[in-house]
């Protein structure tokens, strides 16, 4: 049983899926004070919530599990990927297939039950992204990354949605701060594991040159961006001035490491990037929560 528990843990990837879904209790609860200025606990409801959380990890697992069956193949060529359970044998592809529908499925059912048609639609939407587009357009086109930025981002929008059925500003913010956030942290991985994705055919840095200085490039560039997007919900009210002790320093830091990858395009620089990047999201949603 412990055997079996753990190859499904794999299957759906269960450590990264908690952290992308997080984000979507981030989102439910800016979207409960942006309902009542007065105090987000006066309409917090626990039905939403749970079903923010349990059904919009359903619908990662089903996207992840769908994506080791789809890449099965490619999977087996690179040494990061080639242990996982489709691969080895541990789970056969139709059940890992029948396992990921039935999730997606539950998933977006208790969506519909809990929450509104919103955010039941957005959760459809991350699933189909990100299954039949960015998963085949990984072999194609480097612009995979921006298909698949889409899905990534769309967690915070979907607790937003919860409680404000309604995609407005605020909402579009935290798409935003999400959406931008991932092209440093997904690089940052690009980075490191490029020689192995080659082997898969995979192309994910932006540059045709690899590791070089015009996709470090675009790494600072779109951390630059994130940084100024991440300042826009105090325009739209989401949260106070104050939120800027947070978010100025956060920010600055994430450039700085950006821009410690421009000058010396090494990997460790690299890595200390996606270090960090596991770090700001949950200070920038926080500042907006608190401040």
């Amino acid at each position: 049983m412990k055997q079996i528990i753990k190859n499904y843990t794999q299957l759906v990837k269960f450590r990264l899926t908690s952290t992308v879904v997080a984000t979507s209790v981030f989102g439910y609860i800016l979207g409960c004070k942006i309902n009542n200025n007065e105090g987000w606990t006066q309409v917090f409801e626990w039905s939403e919530l749970i079903g923010v959380l349990v059904g919009g990890m359903l619908i990662v697992f089903a996207s992840n599990g769908l994506n080791q069956v789809i890449e099965k193949e490619n999977d087996g060529k690179m040494a990061r990927t080639a242990t996982r359970p489709v691969v080895e044998g541990r789970i056969g592809i139709p059940q890992a297939r029948w396992f990921s529908l039935i999730s997606g499925v539950i998933g977006v059912v208790l969506l519909a039950y809990t929450t509104n048609f919103t955010s039941t639609l957005l959760g459809v939407i991350s699933l189909a992204i990100y299954v039949f587009v960015y998963t085949p357009m990984k072999q194609v086109s480097p612009f995979a990354v921006m298909v698949g930025a889409i899905p990534g981002a769309l967690p915070p929008l979907i607790g937003y949605t919860a409680k404000i059925p309604d995609i407005d500003q605020p909402g579009m913010m935290l798409f935003l701060v999400q959406f931008f956030w991932q092209f440093p942290h997904f690089w940052a991985i690009a980075w490191l594991l490029h020689d192995d994705y080659q082997k898969a055919g995979y192309w994910l840095l932006p540059s045709s040159g690899g590791r070089d200085v015009r996709s470090a490039m675009q790494v600072v560039t779109y951390t630059v961006i994130l940084g100024i997007v991440s300042l826009m919900p105090i325009y739209y009210k989401l949260c106070s001035p104050m939120a800027l002790v947070l978010i100025v320093p956060a920010s600055l830091y994430f450039c700085f490491r950006s821009f410690k990858l421009l000058r010396t395009l090494d990997q460790k620089e690299a890595r200390q990037l996606l270090y960090f990047s596991f770090l700001y999201t949950p200070l920038v949603f926080l500042s907006y929560i608190f401040f």
